[in-house]
């Protein structure tokens, strides 16, 4: 197994996983806000899909993402605060979300992202990017702004499901 394929099979099993925890959801569940300063469960099922989106389309594919080339952010975004000047954090909060849209939108970013990865060759993934973290080369970013960044909020939205009475993870 080289590394290509090796992210593959992390990517196909985070996005089964992500399935799992989502396919049941509520409109309902989705919209729930939490205490404190956590987000809804839509806003974090926005969050990760757009993001990866981003990461597919613009840092991989050098495209505008779906969420802009496909309308997708007018059909999934039913409303979002606008934040003061440079309070990202506060936005992203804020985003409510149609669940069917949403369904749809993460089917296609999922689509998109395995038939990018699926089209790379090892070497391709040598190839470096400047990131919010630095500079990162197209493996190092797959791995952390898709794979673990779509694991670590699946287990907050299995959370989230539990703290409303619901099953989180299918397993």
């Amino acid at each position: 197994m080289n590394t290509v394929e090796l992210l593959s099979f992390a990517l196909k099993n985070t996005l089964d996983i992500l399935d799992g925890v989502t396919s049941d959801l509520t409109q309902e569940q989705a919209d729930w806000q939490p205490p404190g300063t956590a987000m809804s469960i839509g806003t974090l099922y926005w969050h990760m899909m757009s993001g990866t989106d981003h990461v597919v389309h613009g840092w991989g594919l050098g495209q505008p993402p779906l969420s802009q080339s496909a309308g997708w952010e007018e059909k999934v975004v039913r409303s979002s605060e606008p934040a003061e000047e440079g309070d990202h954090s506060a936005t992203v909060r804020e985003v409510c979300i149609d669940l069917p849209a949403m369904h749809d939108y993460a089917r296609a970013v999922s689509d998109a992202a395995q038939s990018w990865l699926g089209s790379l060759r090892v070497q391709d993934l040598e190839r470096e990017l400047e990131t919010p973290l630095g500079e990162l080369n197209v493996g190092q970013m797959l791995e952390t702004f898709v794979v673990w960044h779509i694991s670590a909020h699946s287990g907050e939205i299995s959370a989230l499901k539990g703290c409303q009475g619901a099953r989180g993870y299918p397993f």
